[in-house]
């Protein structure tokens, strides 16, 4: 996929608003060209990241506001009507129900449908597994048959999304949103490189009409990371960027099969926000693209694979402090894109 025009912006996902009218219209005017839909947790906690995305899962309850899914045979229960819908193919049963994502409604509603291009997202099947657990606290990932299902109701749940997307645009951006690899070879979780990488790219594998990407907002093992199938990779590069030149080849290998860096250059906190401006984040990003090009990784190759985000999702700020931080993307994109001659976004 082409990027339009130089440093595009977009977004990572999460919106503090809880008018859907309102977060969309922040989002259409800030990132034209790549808009994305927004998640809006304070609207509902139905739209909390993990929630969001769980109907229809196996053997899994909503307990006040929080998830559960039972493991053993709770989830042998159900596991052959989902294998049967799975099996069938059809993305449709696994509809993101609209009261979990209002967001997304109004953003096929109000979105026009000559972008150049669209992002979703949903939440990764490491970090899904890892944080629901049953109610003796077993993280879901743990359960061979709960990862196998959870994997496949995502890519099915990720399948239709790219169905409804692209209404609005042949190019789709699918991100997968993984905050939990950030703890990946810690004392506190153990995890085989092996099913980390088979998680992602049956994900991965399954969304060959879209762009797939992952998400991690903190340091993680960005060569395991890049050593799967994917092919947009959305971080935290301003406070992180360094760690991911610590792969200078698994980033070039990324860079040559037309893979596209998300620079999440943006500060997420109100102090961060309010604090930095288009000029003091085009100084910062053009010191990163000096690192790279220290790195004997080219720079033309930099640029043309790249994108401008927040760090992070806005969800947790005020609506002023995210729609400030969606205007500085806009204003740093045109201004590097100026700076190195290409089109605006």
């Amino acid at each position: 996929m082409d990027l339009p025009g130089l440093f595009p912006p977009t977004g990572v996902g999460s919106l503090p608003h809880e008018d859907p009218d309102r977060a969309v219209r922040a989002v259409l005017s800030g990132c034209p060209a790549i808009p994305y839909w927004p998640q809006l947790p304070r609207r509902t906690f139905l739209e909390s990241m993990y929630i969001q995305f769980g109907a229809g899962l196996p053997a899994s309850d909503l307990s006040g506001e929080k998830l559960f899914v039972e493991c053993g045979d709770a989830m042998m229960a159900g596991a052959e009507e989902f294998y049967s819908r799975f099996l069938s193919g059809d993305p449709g049963p696994f509809a993101i129900p609209a009261d979990r994502a209002a967001g997304l409604a109004r953003f096929l509603e109000e979105t026009p449908g000559t972008c150049r291009a669209v992002k979703g997202q949903v939440t990764g099947p490491v970090s899904f597994g890892l944080m629901v657990t049953d109610r003796g606290k077993r993280p879901l990932y743990y359960d061979p048959m709960g990862r196998d299902i959870l994997v496949k109701h995502l890519l099915r749940v990720a399948q239709w999304q790219v169905g409804e997307l692209a209404r609005l645009s042949p190019n789709v951006i699918l991100v997968v949103d993984e905050p939990y690899l950030a703890s990946l070879g810690s004392a506190v979780l153990s995890l085989s490189r092996e099913e980390v990488v088979a998680s992602l790219d049956e994900l991965f594998e399954g969304l060959q009409g879209a762009l797939c990407g992952i998400h991690c907002c903190a340091n993680t093992d960005w060569g395991l990371v890049l050593s799967t199938k994917v092919k947009y990779l959305s971080f935290d590069a301003f406070e992180y960027a360094d760690s991911l030149l610590l792969y200078p080849g698994e980033v070039a290998e990324f860079l040559g099969r037309e893979g596209k860096l998300a620079f999440g250059i943006v500060p997420t906190s109100r102090e961060g926000i309010a604090r930095e401006t288009p000029e003091t984040l085009a100084a910062r990003m053009e010191e990163i693209l000096r690192k790279f090009t220290e790195r004997d990784i080219p720079v033309e190759k930099v640029v043309k694979s790249a994108l401008i985000t927040p760090a992070c999702g806005l969800g947790t700020v005020p609506e002023e402090d995210a729609e400030r931080a969606i205007r500085l993307a806009a204003d740093l994109s045109t201004l590097l894109a100026m700076r190195y001659g290409g089109d605006l976004p």
